[in-house]
């Protein structure tokens, strides 16, 4: 059996989690689960970091979802959230 990939937030990204209410709390997580479980899904477009880490940017209904797999230690690394507002 391949070992599951688990998701791993930065530090902005703990914070703005804790700042929702239940709901949304609930609704990110099962986002976050969601890429865990499939980790090679590719987002609606990429973004670079300063650094030059090629990013996926991927909508979830109201959210916006930052990340990139780490596929050697099986993490994939969520490393911003921005809910959209109609």
């Amino acid at each position: 059996m391949t070992p599951a990939h688990i998701f791993v937030a930065d530090d902005a990204v703990v914070e703005f989690f804790t700042e929702r209410n239940k709901r949304e709390r609930d609704e990110l997580l099962k986002i976050f689960r969601a890429l865990a479980e499939s980790p090679y899904q590719k987002g609606e477009w990429r973004q670079k970091t300063k650094s030059g880490r090629e990013l996926q940017v991927k909508h979830f209904g109201k959210w916006l979802v930052n990340f990139w797999l780490d596929a050697p230690v099986l993490e994939v690394r969520i490393v911003d959230v921005k809910k959209i507002v109609p």
